[in-house]
């Protein structure tokens, strides 16, 4: 038999009266396993509480493909949140060595925890630290998720500006070998000095008729190729497109024949058209350096990597760098309409938290939108607080569902075809930080064709230590 003292060493138990273990001592069923025996799977249910006396359970998840594991020296109890609320045991319970355990009937775990009341708040402390640890654990998840989808897009967005700098720069390595060439042309063929002086002129270029559309062009370079051909240009197909495109036409190159062989002009035309290729690859390598670094420091102004955790700041540069790291996901059919009122002071915040919120908000209506329609982004004062104010013209949330959009863990089928997959958590995780990081208020309306999320935020809240 169970000696009372045993008992007592148990952590949940150790509050009891007297009678209240003996009466505790005369509902359990004693039993022994031996090392490597499984007590319980995962997923399985269990009716009773376990109580282990003696020896050493682990437990083990699995979890992405990987066994995870603890262990746990006698004495503990387990199955605590799964009585109480009938749920699947979370893991797998294994004998690590020859233990003894006693079994609590779920109708006796009860009556204990209405009648005891030491009992009854150990209990309520361990279902809180539960409740904790499983909340801790959906908020990692949900946040290493959008991580590992910034991380997608990121790498999408940063593939265009990276690949068209590499083809940039290939391409150049082959036009300055090309340019070495028609520059010894130009000197093997005496070109004299005062007309290298008119090239040099040429090639600072004209702005090109940008209105002019792909069969005007067509023509263009048709009409500029002949006129070379006639003037012993010898690949008047490959000058033409370049020169149109830097708005040289007949008029322009018209005087340099009357003062230039053909010779000399074929190596004029070739040190030209070479000239104004090479710069505009250089541009256009320029251009995707630029947007690389963009991207880049939207990212780190996102994160707010290297800074510390409160920063004041302007809101408006948050959401934009927000638009900025999403827009692999905006650009594919999402107006943004910007009605900022530039004139609200800094505020002092939680900066990368501050942004997870507008990312939650932004992509649930890129996601009730089906990534087709207007979003629009409002800011405006209201007495001393920042207002921002974020809706789409997507179809709208159901009324039933609209009152629980902020509650943890709440994500139903319904909500999710109205307002994107995992709505519920993202949106408690975005609660969490307005109102218990920030002292703000988030609140939702929404009606067919307009779903608004309205995020109002103190100038002066005291705000608490960062996390």
């Amino acid at each position: 038999m169970i000696e009372l003292h045993t008992l007592r060493k148990v952590p949940v138990f150790a509050d009891l009266t007297e009678d209240r273990l003996q009466w505790l001592r005369d509902n359990l069923t004693e039993f022994s396993v031996s090392a490597g025996e499984v007590l319980l799977r995962e997923g399985e249910m269990t009716t009773s509480l376990l109580i282990l006396l003696e020896g050493e359970l682990a437990t083990t998840r699995r979890d992405d493909g990987r066994d995870n594991g603890e262990r746990f020296p006698a004495p503990d109890v387990f199955g605590t949140p799964c009585v109480i609320a009938s749920i699947p045991f979370p893991a797998t319970l294994t004998a690590m060595r020859d233990s003894r355990l006693a079994r609590l009937p779920e109708g006796a775990f009860r009556e204990l925890f209405m009648s005891c009341g030491p009992f009854g708040r150990v209990v309520a402390r361990v279902m809180t630290d539960w409740l904790t640890a499983l909340e801790t654990a959906g908020l990692n998840r949900a946040k290493l998720a959008a991580l590992g989808k910034l991380a997608a897009g990121l790498a999408h967005e940063l593939n265009n500006p990276a690949a068209a700098l590499t083809r940039a720069l290939d391409h150049m390595r082959r036009e300055l070998a090309a340019l070495e060439d028609a520059a010894l042309a130009l000197g093997c063929h005496a070109v004299p000095r005062e007309v290298v002086a008119r090239l040099s002129a040429l090639t600072d270029g004209k702005a090109p008729d940008i209105a002019m559309n792909a069969l005007q062009r067509s023509k263009a370079e048709a009409r500029l190729g002949d006129w070379l051909a006639t003037h012993g240009v010898t690949k008047p197909w490959l000058a033409a497109p370049v020169l149109v495109t830097h708005g040289i036409t007949v008029e322009d190159l018209g005087p340099l024949t009357g003062s230039l062989d053909s010779g000399q002009f074929d190596a004029a035309i070739g040190w030209i058209a070479h000239v104004l290729d090479l710069r505009s690859m250089t541009d256009e390598a320029m251009h995707g350096a630029l947007r690389i670094s963009d991207i880049v420091a939207a990212m780190k102004s996102y994160s707010f990597m290297d800074q510390a955790p409160q920063q004041e700041i302007d809101i408006h540069d948050g959401i934009d760098d927000t638009l900025t790291v999403m827009m692999h996901e905006i650009k594919r059919g999402i107006d943004v309409i910007r009605d900022y009122d530039r004139s609200l002071p800094r505020i002092q915040v939680y900066g990368s938290e501050l942004n997870q919120v507008w990312t939650r908000i932004i992509e649930n209506a890129i996601e009730a939108m089906n990534g087709q329609g207007t979003i629009t982004i409002r800011t405006r004062r209201d007495a001393d607080c920042a207002v921002v104010e974020i809706a789409d013209n997507g179809p709208g949330i159901p009324p039933d569902a609209l009152t629980h959009l902020f509650e943890p863990f709440f994500a139903s089928k319904q909500v999710a075809t109205a307002q994107g997959q995992g709505l519920g958590l993202g949106l408690h995780i975005a609660y969490r930080i307005v109102v218990n990081r920030h002292g703000g208020t988030i609140q939702a309306q929404s009606g067919p064709g307009c779903t608004t999320f309205r995020v109002t935020l103190p100038f002066d809240f005291d705000m608490p230590p960062a996390a």
